[in-house]
């Protein structure tokens, strides 16, 4: 049954990082008031997930076989995936709106995806560190299911706000020919 929990955090991850290089964007939590060009904004908003992405794939590379598989891995795996998205919110946060017509608009929706992203990894934390026996992992992996698809789906809906609220194609162009959005797609 350690297959299982394999599994399910590999999920997890994998399905993070397919969430995150399914929209190229991501969110942030607190107020700011700075504004960028849509072309610096596209990039620093991808190249967070980038980043992000790359830590996360990085996690999943250690359990390639069934000998890293155990509780400790696990957690550790869970601490490393929590850290990096700490980091991700700190460079949303820091993102600030770009300076476009609607940019506020589109920083209220990114804000918005923060908070889901947050408190949706703290759910998965909580039920990896909660998971203590065999008996326990199909609900573990139900839970983190569960968590993913409503990061997906606030994905989506940031996606559809952005693209809704870029009048002027702006950001598209801009979210288009940026080297850290491709690579998000690859």
């Amino acid at each position: 049954m350690p297959r299982a929990v394999h599994v399910a955090a590999l999920f997890a991850v994998c399905a993070l990082a397919a969430v995150a290089a399914g929209c190229g964007g991501g969110g942030s939590s607190d107020t700011t008031t700075t504004t960028a060009s849509a072309t610096q904004w596209a990039n620093d908003f991808c190249g967070a997930f980038a980043d992000w992405k790359q830590e996360a794939d990085s996690i999943v590379a250690q359990f390639d076989s069934l000998s890293s598989l155990s509780k400790d891995n696990l957690q550790n795996a869970a601490n490393a995936l929590n850290t990096a998205t700490d980091q991700l919110l700190q460079d949303l946060k820091n993102l600030g709106a770009p300076d476009t017509q609607s940019g506020q608009q589109i920083k209220d929706s990114v804000d918005q995806l923060s908070t889901t992203i947050q408190t949706q990894t703290d759910a998965i934390k909580k039920t990896i560190d909660d998971t203590s026996g065999i008996a326990e992992v199909p609900a573990a992996v139900s839970d983190v299911i569960a968590s993913v698809n409503t990061m997906a789906t606030a994905v989506s809906t940031t996606t559809s706000t952005i693209q809704n609220s870029d009048a002027e194609g702006e950001l598209k162009d801009a979210i288009t020919s940026s080297s850290d959005c491709q690579s998000l797609t690859k």
